[in-house]
């Protein structure tokens, strides 16, 4: 069983063998293997070949499945990626209290080891600006408020800044912003760009990102998307591209001075938090957001 944080529910092989042969008796005789993944939300298993189990770890991460739930069927034509088909939405029971689901296997490996090696083609850059702009020409407008999506992710610069100021964990400790702050406070002295909120994603990184010989293919868990300043979804520029494809990215999107100085100051925020809280469990994000602090203090 995974590694468990504090709050997390407890699963395992035998509770989700049971979860499928009780909800989904049509696929109750196929293999089913536990994964291992650089996911924080979702403990996840495959199911056969074709079909991948998605179990919850919390109510925060049951949250942003029924997220999923609702928006995936409405972007799947939207997005140049293919994006996760949900086949079957499992019921909480006695042994299992949260919502979970069955979904249509994504082919390829995600895009962290490329990354982390500085294999990165240039076409990644294409395909991330076609994405974060088909996500902003959603019209929220025409969304009934009740699915509109909310989450943590997009609000202003200052809250973000604010909140690295005395957070602490019981095994990273207490954590120092100090590479970052001069960054942050940059960015605020920039300006505020602009305010009308766009659909984002709000969690670009490399272990989202399904590739398939050497091309993105794929895009997963959208369990934080969100609205707010699309800033935010610029921080693939630092996450996942290289200088080169950053300004590729950036000319792409036409991005204005104030909302790269953002975008850049959320990916140094983002990376920072992830390095500080999964380097000491030996986590597979840590080493990802060292790069994306490393990336931003260099350009």
């Amino acid at each position: 069983m995974p590694t468990l944080f504090e709050g997390e529910t407890p699963v395992d092989l035998d509770i989700v063998g049971a979860l499928v042969a009780d909800q989904c008796p049509q696929w109750r005789d196929l293999p089913l293997r536990a994964m291992s993944t650089s996911g924080t939300e979702h403990t996840t298993y495959r199911l056969g070949e074709e079909l991948l189990v998605r179990v919850p770890r919390d109510a925060s991460a049951e949250a942003g499945l029924n997220k999923e739930i609702d928006w995936l069927p409405r972007l799947r034509n939207r997005l140049a990626l293919e994006v996760p088909v949900i086949e079957h939405v499992g019921e909480p029971c006695a042994e299992y209290p949260h919502v979970w689901s069955i979904n249509r296997w994504v082919t390829g490996e995600d895009a962290s080891a490329r990354v982390l090696a500085g294999d990165i083609p240039a076409s990644w850059a294409d395909v991330l600006a076609g994405v974060v702009a088909s996500l902003r020409d959603v019209n929220l407008g025409a969304v009934a408020k009740r699915h509109v999506p909310q989450g943590q992710r997009g609000g202003h610069l200052r809250v973000r800044v604010d909140a690295l100021r005395g957070r602490t964990d019981p095994v990273s400790g207490p954590l120092d912003p100090t590479p970052v702050m001069g960054l942050l406070e940059a960015a605020l002295d920039a300006g505020t760009p602009e305010p009308e909120p766009v659909l984002l994603h709000a969690d670009l990184i490399p272990g989202n990102l399904v590739v398939r010989d050497g091309r993105l293919v794929g895009l997963l868990d959208f369990g934080t998307l969100t609205t707010g300043y699309a800033a935010w979804d610029l921080t693939p520029a630092w996450w996942v591209l290289d200088a080169a494809g950053r300004e590729r990215f950036r000319k792409r999107l036409d991005v204005d001075d104030v909302s790269w100085a953002w975008g850049k100051a959320f990916a140094a925020s983002q990376g920072l938090l992830a390095d500080w809280f999964y380097a000491p469990r030996g986590h597979a994000l840590a080493p990802l957001g060292a790069r994306a602090v490393a990336e931003a203090l260099a350009g």
